[in-house]
């Protein structure tokens, strides 16, 4: 572990060997003739290597006018709380990571790092060091957002741009539909969740399998999968995928959980299909209820190490929102204390009492942390089929919040309006289809947090109103002559809408005469 850190001047030769300290070599980089804050960091580990990690600024509480330096110790353990320091660009943070999460927490704490310590941040932004010489090459937007992240463990956020053509319909070659997806960076509301929604039988699972199946085979055939292609650079095409499905009705295989990138891309599959054959060729029985737990356990043991430990509490503590997650404590799982044999059995304790949908959402999440990396695709089949509207708009807000962590992007395939209310239109595909051909296309308006019976009729159309209530409501005002008659059949018994619906369907009638 790092123990000290060391202040040289700029006229100093930097050392070529050194053993767990820090060196900041002193720059005489100037800002506006003011101040001279700026230090190189080296790091030099445990082995004797030195490793150059890059600018930092250095500021000090309460800088008398003319003072153009930090009053800085040539050697300390610790900066001290009068100090404050910003790394100059991106890749300052992540060579820290590089190394490790234990050097990059005992150099940023060590220094102060506001974009670290949010608090220790706020009161520098008072400071006129900051304004002139911290944030001369970097915004503060930057800091609260890229930078933080990157301080945190978390993946350097790319633009993603990319494009799915399905395959040609026989005979009709040119009727190809055309899904485009884009994620912007520190969009709001996040653009990193994508919706494929439509009546059951239209084919979204049909589709995300296709796509899995274009994005993981090394050749894949176009006639039969589409295409799957990247618009933006290689750096923002992908790294892996995982793809999840509980579905008991799934008819296509599970994806191989691939690890070795020369077979292809990297692939996890996260549901209740094992992947082989039995000795008949036919398909393997789904996985009991011992053996998700087990597999439970197994990804609970993974993500209490490192990095992920840190994702993984904070996707626990966003599940709190449900009731039954925040009554149980679940986020205490992520207990770094906690040695390995208490992990495993508070994690098989805790799975074994939660109903069958609080079980499908933590075993997910807790996968999903497990095996989304930098750049990886999520592709999900149906979530809301074992999980009430609450724990289902946890669950996505938690699976964003995750992959804006690890750069990544999903594709939910669902026919829940409760899904398509948490992210905005430019997001949202309403998948239809006209004979043999898929016809998909935006909705008409804005998606993010509006009414999810207003959702219900946007996307569904005239469907809503043959089916169901509006089909009673229909029938008792056709069999009626007043709108006193209509109201009376239902014993008083309607709601706000079925009562406004009957009005409308009343004075409809009258205007029909």
């Amino acid at each position: 572990m790092l123990k000290i850190f060391k202040v040289v001047g700029s006229a100093s030769p930097i050392p070529k060997t050194g053993k767990n300290e820090v060196l900041l070599w002193t720059d005489n980089w100037d800002d506006w003739f003011t101040y001279s804050t700026q230090y190189v960091v080296f790091v030099y580990d445990d082995g004797g290597n030195r490793h150059r990690i890059g600018n930092v600024k250095i500021g000090q509480f309460g800088m008398k006018p003319e003072q153009r330096r930090p009053d800085l110790k040539e050697e300390f353990e610790s900066i001290g709380d009068e100090f404050f320091s910003l790394g100059q660009d991106d890749e300052y943070y992540e060579n820290l990571t590089k190394l490790g999460t234990d050097i990059r927490d005992r150099v940023l704490q060590g220094l102060g790092d506001i974009a670290l310590d949010s608090d220790r941040g706020l009161r520098a932004m008072n400071e006129k060091v900051t304004g002139v010489s911290l944030l001369r090459s970097v915004t503060k937007s930057t800091v609260e957002g890229q930078f933080r992240r990157l301080a945190t463990g978390g993946a350097r956020l790319n633009e993603f741009r990319f494009v799915y053509t399905t395959p040609p319909v026989p005979r009709k070659i040119t009727e190809r539909a055309v899904l485009s997806f884009e994620v912007k960076p520190n969009s709001m509301p996040p653009s990193n969740i994508h919706v494929l929604i439509g009546r059951n039988g239209v084919g979204k699972t049909h589709m995300l399998n296709n796509m899995s199946k274009a994005i993981i085979e090394n050749e894949p055939d176009e006639a039969t999968f589409g295409t799957f292609e990247c618009t933006t650079d290689e750096k923002s095409s992908f790294a892996n995928l995982v793809s999840v499905t509980f579905s008991a009705f799934d008819p296509f295989e599970p994806l191989p959980n691939r690890k070795d990138r020369l077979d292809g891309l990297p692939c996890a599959y996260v549901g209740l299909k094992r992947p082989g054959k039995n000795t008949k060729g036919g398909p393997l029985p789904p996985k009991t209820p011992e053996k998700l737990s087990e597999e439970f356990g197994a990804s609970v043991l993974v993500c209490s190490q490192g990095a992920r430990l840190s994702r993984w509490r904070r996707a626990l503590e966003m599940l709190e929102t449900d009731p039954i997650f925040k009554a149980n404590d679940v986020a205490s799982l992520a207990d770094p204390a906690m040695e390995e044999k208490e992990i495993r059995f508070a994690a098989r304790k805790l799975f074994g009492k939660m109903s069958s949908g609080h079980k499908i959402v933590l075993l997910t999440i807790t996968r999903l942390v497990e095996t989304v990396e930098e750049r990886t695709l999520v592709l999900l089949d149906e979530p809301e089929a074992h999980l009430h509207p609450p724990l289902l708009s946890a669950f996505v807000r938690s699976l964003s919040d995750l992959l804006v962590n690890r750069n990544g992007v999903a594709i939910i395939a669902t026919h829940s309006p409760v899904v398509v209310q948490e992210v905005p239109k430019s997001c949202v595909w309403k998948i239809r289809r006209s004979g043999r051909s898929v016809v998909v296309e935006r909705p008409e308006i804005e998606t993010f947090g509006e009414n999810v019976g207003i959702l219900t009729r946007e996307i569904f159309g005239l469907e809503v109103t043959d089916a169901g209530f509006h089909r009673l409501l229909r029938e008792s005002v056709q069999s009626t002559d007043t709108l006193a008659q209509a109201f009376a059949k239902f014993e008083g018994e309607l709601g706000g809408e079925a009562r406004a619906l009957i009005r409308a369907l009343v004075v409809n009638r009258e205007d029909s005469r």
